[in-house]
């Protein structure tokens, strides 16, 4: 966790295109409180920053109603959540032409499924691997469940977030999987995977996990 003295708040003005931002949702949410229990963290849902031409910024995530692009507004200062901002790490390409290259790419997927329905069957399968912790236990080796309820057109947020950066990097398989199980599936990575990923690194906001 980051020194809390030492956090910045977050502004627009920090901010890079295709940061990821983790959410704290305050108020009565029966499922951004599962989620963090589940999940044993203090975030609940991730979304990614982009700048348009106009330079106005823009949310791009996978809530109830679908994959939508949200104004930055909407979040800032707003008393109803807690941000953090994370940013992907230089380390995590081969060189900085193919880590600009791999930004671009991510948000054209980002762009695209705007408009994609909400994954509610593959969020409760997660769900139920996380009450069961078999995904976790047995000598800490990955076990290749999978999601078997997921569908490739529908996305939970840190699932959509996972898939648009995914393969952009020629070094990293999967910049969110982490070291203990290299080989997880989008459709298994949660928000708080995605904030302490060795291969981020904090810009502002919350530092908790």
């Amino acid at each position: 966790m980051e020194d809390k003295a030492e956090m910045t708040p977050v502004s627009k003005e920090l901010l890079k295109p295709q940061d990821q931002i983790l959410f704290h949702t305050k108020g009565l949410s029966l499922i951004s409180f599962g989620i963090r229990m589940l999940t044993k963290s203090f975030f609940n849902h991730v979304g990614v920053y982009v700048e348009e031409f106009d330079k106005k910024g823009y949310v791009i995530e996978a809530l109830g109603r679908g994959v939508v692009r949200t104004p930055l507004e909407k979040y800032i200062e707003n008393k109803n959540y807690i941000l953090k901002v994370v940013r992907l790490r230089p380390e995590a390409f081969r060189d900085a032409q193919e880590h600009e290259k791999g930004k671009g790419m991510a948000r054209e997927r980002l762009y695209a499924k705007i408009g994609l329905k909400y994954d509610w069957w593959a969020i409760m399968w997660l769900g139920i691997k996380y009450l069961a912790k078999s995904y976790y236990r047995k000598g800490r080796k990955y076990i290749p469940l999978g999601n078997p309820l997921e569908s490739r057109e529908k996305f939970f947020c840190s699932e959509l977030v996972c898939e648009c950066f995914s393969g952009i990097s020629s070094i990293v398989k999967n910049l969110f999987a982490g070291t203990i199980y290299p080989n997880v599936q989008c459709s298994e990575i949660t928000p708080k995977d995605i904030g302490k990923s060795k291969w981020v690194e904090y810009i502002c906001g919350d530092g908790r996990l």
